[in-house]
């Protein structure tokens, strides 16, 4: 017993060892953010559970139906089991097979979804594990755009339309769909201070907006903020979020078919400013009226149904029905 006991000691100190030395590594290597990997792939639910559960408004009938309905197959499998069995079966094995079904159930939800993104990554053009820094950037910039489609989707949900720029009766600017976003992207500290009855340039909202929102930001980018205010890397479809409110069902093509916003890497503007839109059909070549992102990647889309996609400058195009560049 003594003899294993010092085994195992001897293995768990070693293990230990060996993961803070590759760990040493990566970070002297300058590939920390390599770490961050499979820390998100394993712990990364924590955190998005954290940010979406203060958002959920349930539906009390559809709780209240949901609880009956489990209910009712619990009882309904019990005796059922119960016959086929021919005998005595007790609740709580029938509770264990249902426990069982449904956990495969999530399980099998979850491969669906791990399925899906490594098809995504390996139709992806980018080098997975070259430049981990990169790659670690473009995962965050994609969260952030879900993040932004997940508040738009809030925001109709509470207010009754998406979120959209707004300008007073001369035309003057007031506050942008961004600002909107806000209380739905764990900002409410931040929404409250803003005076939404002066413009956004004016003095009284110089603190507020020129607070940097994290969901705004692509860690590629280097800046957070631009003449005092805080940044946006993302630019929004002018279709969406411009002239009358919109719902999505205002939409013909479907959510799935329509661009809400989408990565851009110059001629960057302030989030608080009710002119950060782009014409998707300007193209992904980047710059101050294109979309565009860091390096050669393609930039990321977040479409109306709350998806991400990288476009091409050819599948934009075609995508947008206008001639490619």
């Amino acid at each position: 017993m003594a003899h294993r006991k010092i085994v195992r000691t001897l293995l768990t100190t070693g293990s230990i060892i060996t993961l803070g030395t590759w760990g040493l590594f990566l970070v002297i290597a300058n590939l920390g953010s390599v770490l961050d990997i499979p820390a998100t792939l394993a712990f990364g639910w924590v955190t998005y559970l954290r940010r979406v559960i203060p958002n959920v408004n349930p539906d009390p009938w559809a709780v209240g139906t949901a609880v009956a309905s489990l209910a009712g197959v619990t009882v309904g499998s019990h005796y059922f089991l119960r016959w086929l069995a021919g005998g005595a079966w007790p609740w709580t094995r029938s509770l264990k097979c249902v426990t069982l079904v449904l956990l495969m159930f999530v399980a099998g939800i979850a491969m669906v979804g791990v399925t899906h993104q490594a098809a995504w990554l390996a139709r992806s053009p980018e080098p997975l594990v070259s430049d981990g820094r990169k790659m670690h950037a473009r995962i965050i910039s994609s969260n952030n755009l879900k993040q932004i489609g997940l508040a738009a989707h809030d925001n109709e949900d509470r207010a009754g339309t998406l979120p959209q720029s707004t300008f007073d009766a001369a035309g003057r600017p007031m506050h942008s769909w961004q600002t909107a976003l806000l209380p739905w992207l764990e900002q409410d500290e931040t929404y409250k201070r803003i005076d939404r009855t002066q413009p956004w340039t004016h003095p009284a909202n110089a603190e507020p907006l020129g607070t940097p929102v994290k969901s705004f930001l692509n860690p590629a980018m280097p800046d957070d903020r631009v003449n005092g205010f805080g940044v946006s890397h993302y630019a929004c479809n002018p279709a969406v979020v411009m002239g009358r409110a919109k719902k999505l069902s205002d939409f013909q093509k479907g959510s799935e078919n329509t661009i809400l916003a989408g990565e851009v890497n110059a001629g960057f503007r302030a989030w608080g400013d009710p002119l950060n839109v782009r014409d998707p059909r300007a193209g992904t070549g980047g710059g101050p009226h294109a979309y565009g992102t860091a390096g050669k990647r393609p930039p990321q889309f977040l479409m109306l149904d709350g998806s991400v996609r990288a476009f091409d400058p050819k599948e934009l195009a075609e995508f947008t029905d206008r001639p490619p560049e």
